[in-house]
């Protein structure tokens, strides 16, 4: 088995869809999803810009589908290449160490003879606003004429209509093509320009949103044609110098070296192996891939959204899926990725204070559902195709968000040193939000409260006193209260700065600690704390009684009922275990807290598996922490939940990351270095891997012996 490559050897039409999620590929800059360059009926083509939001009108702001480029259109003696006439042998396979796609297709027409056709594409990591593509086609056994269409396509939907308007397109020279472009709302320009190259006699098909070459040509048996395309894309919101197409003669091969190269620069620090799991090591290597792919290294502007870049769910929007479940795993493995992420949270500061203040309140609140701007695009109501709306509360209520990027970029900070960061972005934002915290909290002769507010578990709305999200409130304040006291010791200018903007003085560190110590966290008996006010007073109901089943609890119960019962939708009380540690309670506490909500958790988000999976792993639950971790990584390569035509899962993708290497690696802070605890499956008779700490790459071999363990070399960021 290679673990370096995701292989499907059969074509099921009821499948291609997930599939083509699946065969996404992605630079951090562009992401195609995995259709076939020939089309079939009902795909979902798209090709994705990172950072190029759209408003439709009525709409919300989307990542929407940018013109394709491919598209290649085939005839065979006169018959359109098409899959939906069973092929005689087909094959796929992604590359990950390289990131080309490739597909052979063995095929006959209806009265033709048998061709084969070899298509690789791939988008290039070295120059990332390049597309390359290469097809060759070869006659089997009879002589067959072809006819060959491909250009700039700029009729995809997103989803349905396009979110590009062209305002000029046509060929610019014998073999090259451009068009120039506007967003529906009228806020970006884009220009695409693509040349074709190995095919002679080119025609120009004039369609002002398709132009297009055409050629002829006839095979006779035993010869082949190889023909490969380049487009480049530059939108309004890149830097000033357009790309320039590959020069005449550039192969395709010459194109994936350069980019090969920077992947492996990639891979360098994403490295992961499993010696006795195949499945799991490719499982992770394709989460990196993919993880790596949708990450723009050099634009704050632009966001890992919760589908990556693989398809049109949640329109691209920013949910704390990257904060917590990605960008820890990018911390400690590519410093900066994670360093742009928390760019973009810098620049939807505003956003999040407009946001805050849009209910009265001090501070900053960021977006539940963000697109460019920071601000708050979570829509009110849902758009079912049937059925009544429903009334959608997230946006409003779940506010552990503002914790959320507070706990990400001081997780970013331990590891990294980046000091810089903190003083010129992570002060404000982790201070801004502890003002909103201060602000948020009602006091009584109980304690600190925050009521009508929605945790991770979806399932119960309007709640009081959400431990997740008081747990978090209160670690929140207590740490802004340390970096603003580090800050006044560390660089006083910069703290003047902010006690000027924010209004943050020398007594406000001791008000927030006391605010935290007030934060009332509901224990119950046995040292189990309350998910929230009332949830023991809830009906018990046995999840098992329902096995096997497809469909959530919450689609079986409907809503009213399931806010009546204790069912989880996922990880909360253990979410919060997750993240902050021996803060909860000693391990014998956190266990009692494990076998009561485990049996009580329904799994409905794709978020939750992985995080119960790394939870047990610390409470040394190792075949648990397995059998969770296993049935996570089948939400994308198996498309377990259903969903997968909507994009790849994003929180899921870093969730299993952080299980190995968090959970099953033991990788953690022992003081200011870098050390680990293994708790390896069974079977994995090793696993390594590499991470970063203050500039310094590790590599890890660990082993089923290990108990504990120190990195087995390290090397210098400028190593490489």
């Amino acid at each position: 088995m290679n673990t370096w490559q995701l292989t499907e050897d059969r074509f099921v039409p009821e499948l291609a869809s997930w599939r083509e999620s699946l065969f996404t590929i992605a630079n951090g800059y562009l992401g195609t999803r995995g259709t076939f360059e020939e089309g079939l009926l009902g795909e979902i083509r798209a090709t994705f810009v990172n950072g190029l939001f759209v408003t439709p009108p009525g709409e919300l702001p989307m990542l929407g589908a940018v013109p394709d480029w491919s598209r290649i259109l085939l005839w065979v003696d006169g018959e359109p290449l098409s899959l939906l006439r069973t092929p005689a042998g087909y094959r796929r396979t992604l590359d990950l160490r390289t990131g080309v796609l490739e597909r052979s297709v063995l095929w006959k027409g209806a009265d033709g003879g048998v061709v084969r056709v070899v298509f690789r594409r791939l988008l290039s990591m070295s120059e990332p606003r390049l597309a390359a593509l290469e097809a060759t086609v070869t006659a089997l056994t009879d002589p067959v004429e072809l006819t060959i269409e491909t250009g700039i396509d700029a009729t995809v939907g997103s989803p349905t209509e396009p979110a590009w308007k062209p305002e000029q397109s046509g060929a610019t020279g014998a073999t090259t093509l451009a068009m120039d472009l506007e967003a529906r709302d009228g806020r970006h320009r884009l220009r695409v320009e693509t040349s074709v190259h190995g095919l002679d006699g080119l025609r120009l098909v004039s369609d002002p949103e398709h132009p297009r070459f055409r050629a002829v040509l006839t095979l006779s048996p035993g010869r082949s044609i190889t023909f490969a395309k380049y487009t480049t894309f530059h939108a309004s919101q890149d830097p000033a110098d357009p790309p320039l197409l590959p020069g005449p003669g550039t192969t395709f091969d010459q194109v994936n070296r350069a980019s090969a190269k920077a992947w492996e620069r990639r891979w360098a620090t994403s490295e992961l192996e499993v010696d006795g799991d195949p499945d799991s090591e490719l499982a992770l290597r394709f989460a990196a891939f993919q993880l790596i792919g949708a990450a723009a290294p050099n634009d704050p502007g632009a966001a890992i959204g919760a589908k990556l870049m693989s398809g049109f769910g949640y329109r691209h929007h920013v949910f704390w899926d990257t904060d917590i479940f990605v960008v820890p795993y990018f911390t400690v493995t590519q410093p900066d990725l994670a360093r742009g992420h928390l760019g973009y949270r810098y620049r939807g500061l505003a956003g999040a204070r407009r946001k805050a203040a849009s209910y009265g309140r001090q501070g900053a609140f960021y977006a539940w559902e963000s697109a460019d701007t920071g601000d708050e695009t979570t829509p009110e109501w849902s758009s079912p195709l049937h059925g009544e709306q429903v009334r959608i509360w997230t946006g409003e209520l779940e506010e552990h968000i503002v914790a959320d990027v507070a706990y990400t970029l001081d997780h970013y900070w331990r590891w990294s040193g980046d000091d810089r960061f903190m003083v010129e972005q992570g002060a404000e934002m982790l201070i801004d939000g502890a003002r909103y915290w201060a602000g948020r909290l009602e006091l009584d002769q109980d304690g600190a409260h925050i009521r009508d507010v929605i945790g991770p578990d979806e399932y119960h709305t309007h709640v009081a006193d959400s431990y997740f999200t008081n747990a978090l409130a209160a670690w929140h304040l207590r740490r802004a209260a340390e970096v603003a006291e580090w800050l006044g010791e560390r660089e006083t200018t910069a703290a003047a700065k902010m006690g000027d903007l924010l209004g943050v003085g020398a007594d406000t560190p001791g008000e927030w600690r006391w605010l935290a110590d007030r934060i009332v966290l509901r224990r119950g008996p046995g040292g189990l704390w309350e998910q929230h006010a009332g949830f023991f007073d809830l009906e018990e109901v046995d999840l098992s009684a329902f096995r096997p089943r497809s469909r959530s609890m919450h689609a079986l119960l409907g809503e009213k009922r399931i806010e009546q019962c204790q069912i989880v939708k996922q990880a909360d009380v253990l979410m919060a275990i997750a993240l902050l540690g021996h803060e909860t309670g000693d391990l014998e506490a956190q266990r009692a807290n494990w076998d009561y909500y485990l049996p009580r958790t329904d799994h409905g988000s794709s978020l939750s598996l992985a995080a119960h999976s790394l939870v047990a792993s610390r409470l040394g639950l190792p075949d648990q922490a397995f059998e969770l971790f296993r049935r996570a990584t089948l939400i994308d390569l198996e498309d377990s939940m259903g969903n997968g035509r909507d994009g790849l899962h994003a929180a899921t993708l870093g969730g299993v990351l952080q299980a190995a290497i968090f959970g099953f690696g033991g990788l953690h802070l022992a003081g200011d270095r870098p050390a680990a605890t293994p708790r390896l499956p069974d079977h994995w008779r090793t696993f390594g891997f590499s991470s970063f700490h203050r500039g310094q790459r590790h590599e890890w071999e660990l082993g089923q012996a290990d108990t504990s363990a120190t990195p087995r070399s390290t090397r210098t960021k400028e190593d490489g």
